[in-house]
């Protein structure tokens, strides 16, 4: 065995960097807090220590043991996307950071690659960390020359001085994931930015809302490159407009890797034409009597709460589901688009921090943590024409293992409900 390696926090993310250091030889660890001992005594006597994105730092007594170590020059400690990317065999990847829009981007700038013939997989926040795609190349079971797409939180971004994607890029940036940072919103753009630290500045690419020069520009939904028209969004799954901002930044990172003229060819916008969203994305689980619902479970912030409801036709309205665990986060911006919403139903863990936003301006009714009868009260406070919307903007896990048990919950929820007005007669 080669060097200890400790990693903070278990989960995903942890039991991969365990993995990948096993794979090079390291004796590995994982221990999550609280630690059997004082922390500063857990740290010790390792060559390297690896957090876990979900170890937060403001809280954590085994990170600021591991860091007050670091400082002190006594052992190197990186983030598990850095663990990744270092034992790349290549260091080659591209990645994809921003409040929003993340993974929709990574599945389909990957998708847009593998059609071009570049051999391409998703890692990173997707689900797939980027140590096990480490690994699994150091193991033939991926072939090195294999290029990962890497969704990037800002979690992963802290402690990770020498990531250096080939090209990246920053969709954009919305109140999210405040009450990680003692520096609020300043810090987390801050760190959000830094996925540009070690990337040529003619790959840093930057979303549609952000002020960039760009080649590939979205007018009146057609999408053009370098002043040439690619593709209109019309006859694509991604033409509403965050969907023409996550299509525009995946078109300019596969710029980056295809050869001239790459992207106009047949294969290329065929791949656009097939793609679909993954689920929990502004997903119609049913309509009846006029009233549709939608499952928009990843919308963890008010920012994508707002593109959701920019997505329905004009002049019609949503019953909104809202709530879950607060981030710190500012929900004013939910009233921007109040004109679309007939009702609010409030749940979980900080229903009142959104209903203090909310009071006079938009009704809405608390359900505490009964989430079945949110859905049963949307759904009598909706007319013919509306939107029943679960667009919680809130994290999941105060009631729920993640946001797709959330957007499951919704839709079983949904089904019993019209099933039981209909009689029992099957699904809806």
């Amino acid at each position: 065995m080669m060097k200890p390696c400790l990693i903070l926090g278990g989960g995903v993310s942890g039991r991969a960097a365990r993995r990948l250091a096993e794979t090079l030889g390291m004796e590995a660890e994982i221990l999550s807090d609280p630690a059997p001992c004082p922390p500063e005594e857990a740290v010790a006597h390792r060559s390297l220590l690896v957090t876990s994105p979900g170890v937060v730092p403001l809280t954590s007594p085994l990170w600021q043991a591991a860091a007050r170590r670091a400082e002190r020059g006594e052992v190197e400690f990186i983030s598990e996307l850095e663990f990744g990317f270092r034992h790349l065999p290549r260091r080659r990847c591209i990645a994809i950071t921003g409040t929003n829009g993340k993974t929709t981007t990574t599945e389909l700038a990957c998708h847009l690659l593998n059609a071009s013939g570049v051999p391409a997989v998703t890692a990173g926040n997707i689900g797939v960390p980027l140590s096990d795609i480490a690994a699994d190349m150091r193991e033939g079971k991926l072939q090195p020359e294999t290029l990962p797409v890497v969704e990037v939180s800002s979690f992963q971004l802290e402690r990770a001085d020498s990531f250096a994607p080939v090209a990246a890029a920053l969709l954009n940036l919305e109140s999210d994931h405040i009450n990680r940072y003692a520096g609020g919103f300043e810090e987390y753009c801050e760190v959000k930015r830094g996925i540009f630290r070690h990337v040529p500045e003619e790959n840093r690419i930057f979303g549609l809302s952000l002020p960039a020069p760009r080649r590939v520009e979205v007018r009146a939904g057609r999408l053009f490159v370098d002043g040439r028209e690619l593709i209109d969004t019309a006859g694509t799954r991604l033409h509403a407009p965050h969907n023409q901002e996550n299509l525009a930044a995946a078109v300019e990172l596969a710029l980056r890797l295809l050869p001239e003229g790459g992207v106009f060819r047949r294969e290329f916008t065929d791949a656009i034409l097939s793609f679909e969203p993954g689920r929990h994305r502004i997903e119609l689980v049913a309509e009846q009597d006029g009233i549709r619902y939608v499952n928009d479970s990843k919308a963890t912030n008010p920012a994508s709460v707002l593109a959701a409801l920019r997505t329905l036709p004009q002049r019609r309205c949503a019953v909104l589901l809202l709530g879950g665990l607060d981030k710190g986060m500012d929900f004013t911006p939910l009233l921007e688009e109040k004109e679309r919403v007939r009702f609010a139903v409030l749940y979980g863990a900080c229903r009142a921090a959104i209903a203090a936003v909310l009071d006079g301006k938009i009704p809405f009714a608390e359900c505490g943590n009964d989430f079945e009868k949110a859905v049963e009260i949307a759904s009598a406070h909706a007319l013919p024409g509306d939107t029943v919307l679960l667009s919680p903007a809130c994290a999941s896990m105060d009631m729920f293992r993640d946001y797709k048990e959330r957007g499951d919950r919704f839709a079983a929820a949904v089904h019993a409900l019209l099933s039981e007005r209909s009689g029992g007669t099957g699904p809806v």
